[in-house]
């Protein structure tokens, strides 16, 4: 029985059908019976995926298509809309993955960023806090899939730099895009909802993206964000945080939120949010400009931001019984 003992310590936690089989071979030192051995045990383990935990990502922060999907099995925005509860009594668990890509154009006399806008709805914001992004060097919109093709065209005829990324946030917590670093002391200014300007000077920090988000399947597929600026400064060590009934470990840092700025904004199926540099990029202290500009080369460079949210589901888990 020696040979065997390692395989029967695997099947310990099986349902009792497949333990006793798994036993009744292990009685036998013929090589068919080690040969059927490892095919039982094979085909419970690659077959059975709830005899097992899910694996989760190495980096929820940050993960490749590859990764999302061995997660999700591939499913499609369409499916999950079209199908309705599983059948099969295992519970459906919707995420999201966004599709970010990072858009640097050159300022060179000539702002090609404002083509783009030419494509985008920024009517999806409410008016008052759209004139106040305005003044604020900041421009948020929705774009749909049609406009794709027109927005490339224009990328296409100038110098522009693309970066794709896909990101996955952690459970409960906001996607946190990082847009640059604050090396040395830097002084912010913005207006408020009372309309004075305003400014704080930070030695250091992150300055961040932050997108809180619901999605809905059952209002057609539609994604509930709500995105905001900060400047973060992680100060090296953990500390036990309870979020959403849940302890963990999170870094210790200080935050700063321009609040006044934060933006609510509804997505349809496939649209896609805009976030860019406004009109009053001349005025290099105003929050747009200092978030969303930058040199390098001794050349002025500004980013465009697009961030779509496609659901997913992820591998489903046995109901427990009522």
């Amino acid at each position: 029985m020696a040979p065997c003992r390692g395989l029967l310590i695997l099947t310990l936690n099986l349902p009792t059908a497949y333990t006793e089989i798994v036993a009744q071979l292990t009685r036998h030192h013929t090589v068919w019976g080690r040969l059927l051995i490892l095919l039982v045990v094979g085909s419970l383990l690659g077959g059975c995926g709830s005899l097992f935990p899910r694996l989760g990502l190495s980096d929820p922060a940050h993960t490749t298509r590859e990764d999302v999907d061995a997660l999700t099995g591939a499913d499609t925005a369409s499916s999950i809309l079209r199908e309705g509860p599983a059948a099969s009594g295992r519970v459906r668990v919707i995420e999201l993955v966004f599709d970010v890509a990072r858009i640097d154009l050159p300022i060179d006399g000539v702002r090609h960023s404002r083509k783009i806008w030419n494509h985008v709805d920024e009517l999806r914001v409410d008016s008052e806090l759209a004139t106040r992004l305005g003044r604020n060097g900041l421009r948020v919109g929705a774009g749909s899939p049609d406009a794709w093709p027109a927005i490339r065209a224009i990328l296409e005829a100038t110098d522009a730099q693309v970066r794709r990324d896909k990101l996955v946030a952690q459970r409960g917590l906001p996607l946190r895009i990082k847009l640059a670093s604050i090396d040395e002391a830097e002084s912010i200014f913005s207006y408020g909802r009372d309309g004075r300007l305003v400014g704080k000077t930070f030695p250091e920090g992150d300055k961040l993206f932050d997108i809180d988000y619901a999605f809905h399947p059952q209002l057609g597929g539609c994604t509930d964000l709500r995105i905001s600026f900060e400047i973060r400064q992680d100060h090296g060590v953990m500390t036990w945080e309870k979020r959403n009934g849940i302890i963990r470990q999170v870094p210790a840092y200080d935050q700063y939120v321009f609040s006044d700025l934060s933006v609510p904004l509804t997505l349809n199926m496939g649209e896609f949010l805009v976030v860019g540099l406004g009109d009053q990029s001349d005025n290099r202290y105003l929050i747009g400009s200092r978030f969303l500009t930058f040199e390098r080369s001794g050349k002025r460079y500004e980013t465009l931001l697009c961030v779509t949210p496609r659901p997913y589901q992820t591998r489903g888990v046995k109901r427990r019984p009522s």
